[in-house]
């Protein structure tokens, strides 16, 4: 009798729920470590961490979103032909491409690094930056891996090596910068001097300590940025040993089965025509954040310059503390660091529902199956939006409650971080639902639809920041308006195309209306019991607490009275079978 694989196999929601434990655990992680990095670094140290971030983060796209995306497409073409021998191709050649891609994306960074600071005027964003840069070689190993067990539709090597990666960051990253700002803090009173150079105190109101911080900060910065490297490290580690260890559970009897693969040569073409414009469609998003970055410190720079009391007049005494030099870096660190990490928690979230989906749709496509097609874009599109439509109204709703609660010592940080939160819970929700659609016409093999729809997003994001920022009385707020047209133009676009271009008509009442609808009624009753609470007993952790409990309740229940979710929804999950029978017997799916 011949073995059968024993290859672990996930649909779409199994997939996405494996990818979202991940995603939860290393955004605790990641809340374990930005919180108190957050109280280590201050406004101007996170100033300097995410200009060295913003930097990386358009070669770092290259390496974490074409290259696996291309792998995990021909991955799953191959399986679901029998190729198996082509799947072993593809992973032999992509570890080749992939680690020469690394190599240059890293020379490329550290050349351009001194060039950058000094337009933008930033010298001690230099060691920061030089800090990640190694990290792209191991990020163009970790896609590698998990772009080819991604197209077998094992998601398990994605999610532990995530968990892993962010764990390096958190054990490293943090005590590194904790450590290293007491030392210097100690050398500077001891000696008066920082890693060599003399320091001057300005003025006499200065203390020891002031001074300290401020000057030591750059290299605090680089201590916890450093943290990002070594996780990439580690988690490139894992995926290598673990498929030396366990393989991919291709057995003997399925390559003996399969024909003769196509050439190297054939299979490096394949990755490049499909890579390159999800990369240029990655890349322009990541190029657009680092415009942004320059023009907003650009023009925060010159209204610091030509309109400074305005500027401060808009924050009263939060910016008492600070010079007209340190305050573009302040309110952009308040920007990227406070209010920008926790938009993010949406879109993080459902991108693993594109990595889901780019197999399974690839699959059904390849085949003509247009109803298994249907199904997987419209439960892609739904699940996502019952994600980011509570978590956009819901940061809008409390952006200042949150803040305090995760912040409660930097009351400055938060005074500026509330108004910017607002205005990008809002564009969490578009940003969430564009991630998906993207992944999704990938597997249809309209790979080139999102770029040119970003290119005219992005053109748009720049138009307005650049205007809007300028005037005194929005200064950094006026940074994620632009943000926030670019993502509802794209979301629009995309789903366009994706009617047109899947030849499926895609229900817009059970995939968007009933999941705005009950995140409507989510955000209804966080505002009510904040206000009732807050007149009770003040403004605290438990109003705060409290008041997202209740709208968890109150969409739940909404959820259930619009019958949002369907049957086939709920059955793709672990013992879904039992779940959708209780929930067809109190009404609660249609």
């Amino acid at each position: 009798m011949k073995k059968t694989a024993t290859r672990k196999h996930q649909n779409l929601l199994q997939g996405s729920l494996i990818l979202g434990v991940a995603v939860l655990l290393v955004k605790i992680i990641g809340a374990i470590y930005k919180i108190p990095l957050g109280w280590v670094l201050g406004g101007v140290g996170s100033g300097y961490f995410s200009i060295a971030y913003d930097i990386y983060l358009p070669i770092f796209s290259i390496a974490m979103t074409g290259l696996p995306v291309a792998i995990s497409r021909l991955v799953a073409e191959s399986v679901s032909e029998g190729r198996f021998r082509d799947t072993k191709q593809i992973l032999k050649v992509s570890k080749r491409l992939f680690f020469v891609v690394g190599l240059v994306c890293f020379a490329i960074l550290a050349a351009a690094i001194p060039i950058y600071i000094k337009y933008i005027d930033e010298p001690n964003a230099f060691w920061p930056m030089m800090a990640i840069a190694p990290s792209l070689i191991f990020c163009c190993i970790m896609s590698t891996y998990r772009g080819y067990y991604e197209g077998l539709r094992n998601m398990y090597p994605t999610a532990f090596s995530q968990v892993i990666e962010a764990l390096g960051k958190l054990g490293i990253g943090l005590v590194l910068a904790y450590v290293a700002k007491i030392f210097l803090t100690n050398e500077f009173i001891a000696s008066g001097t920082i890693l060599g150079r003399e320091v001057v105190l300005d003025g006499s109101t200065a203390t020891l300590t002031e001074v300290a911080n401020k000057m030591m900060m750059p290299y605090v910065a680089s201590c916890a940025i450093l943290g990002i490297t070594l996780g990439s490290v580690f988690g490139a580690l894992y995926l290598v040993i673990r498929h030396k260890v366990s393989g991919d559970k291709i057995t003997k009897e399925e390559l003996e089965a399969s024909p003769e693969p196509q050439s190297s040569k054939s299979y490096l073409k394949m990755l490049v025509l499909i890579a390159i414009p999800i990369v240029l469609g990655s890349l322009t998003t990541q190029i657009a954040s680092l415009v942004d970055l320059t023009i907003v410190k650009v023009q925060l720079k010159s209204l610091m310059e030509t309109d400074a009391e305005a500027v401060r007049a808009c924050y009263g005494e939060v910016l008492s503390g600070l010079t007209d030099k340190d305050i573009p870096t302040f309110l952009y660190g308040c920007y990227r660091n406070y209010a920008h990490s926790l938009y993010n928690l949406a879109p993080t979230i459902t991108s693993v529902i594109g990595v889901s989906a780019i197999p399974i749709i690839a699959t059904a496509w390849k085949s003509k199956d247009r109803l298994a097609v249907k199904e997987n874009l419209e439960s892609s599109i739904r699940v996502t939006s019952l994600i980011a439509f509570p978590a956009g109204v819901g940061l809008f709703v409390l952006s200042s409650q949150v803040l305090s609660l995760l912040y409660p010592n930097n009351v400055s940080e938060v005074a500026v971080s509330s108004p910017i939160l607002q205005v990008l819970g809002i564009t969490s929700i578009f940003v969430a639902i564009t991630i998906p659609e993207t992944s999704m016409l990938q597997a249809i093999g309209k790979q080139k639809i999102p770029v040119y729809n970003m290119l005219v997003g992005v053109v748009l994001k720049v138009m307005i920041n650049y205007f809007l920022v300028a005037i005194p009385e929005l200064n950094i707020v006026g940074a994620p308006v632009g943000t926030a047209v670019c993502y509802a133009y794209i979301f629009t676009a995309n789903l366009i195309a994706l009617r047109k271009y899947s030849e499926v008509k895609i229900n817009i009442i059970s995939t968007i209306i009933k999941p705005l609808l009950a995140a409507l009624v989510c955000g209804g009753a966080a505002y009510g019991t904040n206000l009732i609470l807050t007149s009770w007993r003040g403004q605290g952790s438990f109003t705060t607490i409290v008041s997202v409990a209740a709208a968890g309740v109150a969409y739940i229940l909404a959820l259930g009275f619009t019958k949002t979710l369907t049957k086939n929804d709920v059955t793709m999950l672990p013992k879904g079978q039992k779940i959708a029978k209780l929930l067809e017997k109190i009404g609660w799916i249609g």
